[in-house]
């Protein structure tokens, strides 16, 4: 046996002497001493003294972690799809993200436009690069291709987009739908009015079908007043849902073809 050094001590031991060792140490995990909570794990995750949860870092030392920052994104771009990075381009109104990013937010100092932030979506973006085609299948739509090249998200049975999301053009498929008004007046006199939309029942870029009509209040005597349809007599809004409106006299009746398919970006 190898007779030890003269005045040999060992390298590392319980003292609270500083101590240091030249090679390597191996170990499975690194412990602090005053919280074992604390710790460094070689071939996993570590916990280290000094940061803060996901919920809240607030200092310079702090460290965040992706859950904590696409949380943030997702405050500012309530989406379901995670970020995993993030790019600032310095730049005026003219620069834009790259491609498969989508814009979270630009900055403005005093008023002058100074950079854009842009998030790296994870998988295909719809057109526009707002919405990705997870979020067209998690509500209930199918990703389709119109126009050669342009793809969007069909929904089916509903009226207008899911908020959030933009008609694309007119691309719908309908079916007809027919309102209708009933007016009466004392003793007898009574009229019922209606319209009855078109309908475009094969998927394409065709405007909405929309139909109008009236009961018109008319005569002088305010005790028996006399009604009558009157297709010339129409106040409906611009894009209008299937409804009637009354007017201090007149009922105005404005109806809108059922939307079975729509397209949305």
């Amino acid at each position: 046996m190898n007779q030890m050094p003269s005045g040999y001590t060992a390298p590392l031991n319980t003292s609270s002497t500083a101590q240091t060792k030249t090679g390597e140490i191996g170990a499975s995990m690194f412990r602090d001493a005053d919280n074992s909570n604390y710790y460094i794990n070689p071939s996993g995750n570590s916990v280290v003294s000094g940061t803060i949860s996901v919920a809240d870092p607030t200092e310079n030392n702090h460290v965040a972690t992706k859950v904590y920052v696409d949380g943030l994104i997702e405050g500012v771009v309530p989406e379901i799809t995670s970020f995993c990075n993030v790019t600032y381009i310095l730049g005026d109104e003219s620069v834009a993200c790259p491609p498969n990013s989508i814009e979270i937010m630009r900055n403005y100092v005093n008023n002058v436009p100074f950079g854009l932030l842009c998030g790296v979506m994870e998988e295909p973006l719809l057109y526009d690069k707002f919405h990705s085609e997870t979020q067209c299948n998690i509500l209930g739509g199918d990703v389709v291709t119109v126009e050669g090249n342009i793809k969007i998200c069909k929904f089916y049975n509903v009226q207008v987009c899911p908020n959030g999301w933009t008609q694309y053009k007119n691309w719908s498929k309908t079916r007809s739908d027919t309102i209708s008004a009933t007016r009466k007046s004392y003793p007898n006199n009574q009229v019922t009015c209606s319209c009855t939309t078109g309908e475009h029942i094969t998927w394409s870029n065709t405007p909405i079908e929309l139909c109008s009509n009236a009961i018109d209040y008319y005569g002088s005597n305010s005790f028996n007043p006399k009604y009558r349809c009157d297709s010339g007599l129409s106040n409906c809004p611009a894009g209008y849902l299937s409804s009637y409106t009354w007017s201090f006299n007149d009922v105005y009746i404005c109806g809108r073809a059922i939307i079975e398919e729509l397209g949305c970006y």
